[in-house]
């Protein structure tokens, strides 16, 4: 598999990005080589020279995505370290990063989910989703280390997967109080879990 990085030339990340968008947008199904060639102005030869079969094209741009995700999760949980000791500065900033990523790159975590969904039926893509949940469980680990948990590990998982599945739900049913209503349930899942009120 030629795996393509974050940091590859800019037309093929607007070749991925393109890629993620039409996933985003329509599933897996939605990509093929000339909706992919019509969504940025790009010859049809050119993409099919590259990526010389649709399962490429997609299995590429499935990579890119939560290989750019691990890396981004990096960067937000090292910003978010300051605010491991402040359990509610934390959460905010969490939650605040993610209202702005689900306004402005709504279809690239689509995208995410759809690798997710790609990891359960196809091992090729089950190494970077399990970085990309161990990034986020290292990171949630730290600050319910830094809050009081007794069980961080433990822990940690949970807040995760419960963050996964309220992005998720905004992504499919977005609602106008995210922000608070996500913030509030955190709190409140965090709270009970390092038994602190």
């Amino acid at each position: 598999m030629d795996m393509i990085e974050p940091e590859t030339n800019a037309r093929e990340r607007e070749v991925m990005d393109a890629t993620l968008r039409l996933i985003g947008r329509g599933g897996l199904k939605a990509v093929t080589h000339r909706a992919v060639a019509a969504e940025i102005g790009m010859s049809l030869g050119a993409i099919t020279h590259r990526y010389g079969t649709r399962d490429l094209l997609v299995e590429a741009a499935l990579n890119f995505a939560l290989t750019r995700e691990v890396a981004r999760l990096r960067a937000l949980a090292l910003k978010l370290q300051s605010d491991a000791l402040d359990l509610e500065a934390w959460i905010d900033a969490l939650v605040g990063w993610y209202a702005k990523e689900l306004d402005s790159e709504g279809e690239i975590h689509i995208a995410c989910y759809e690798a997710f969904l790609a990891a359960a039926r196809d091992d090729r893509y089950r190494p970077i989703v399990a970085e990309w949940h161990q990034t986020w469980r290292r990171s949630a680990e730290l600050a319910l280390a830094a809050a009081g948990s007794r069980a961080p590990e433990l822990h940690a998982g949970i807040f995760v997967s419960a963050v996964v599945g309220v992005v998720l739900e905004q992504l499919a049913a977005p609602r106008r109080s995210f922000k608070k209503e996500t913030r509030a349930a955190l709190l409140e899942l965090v709270r009970g879990l390092i038994g602190k009120r």
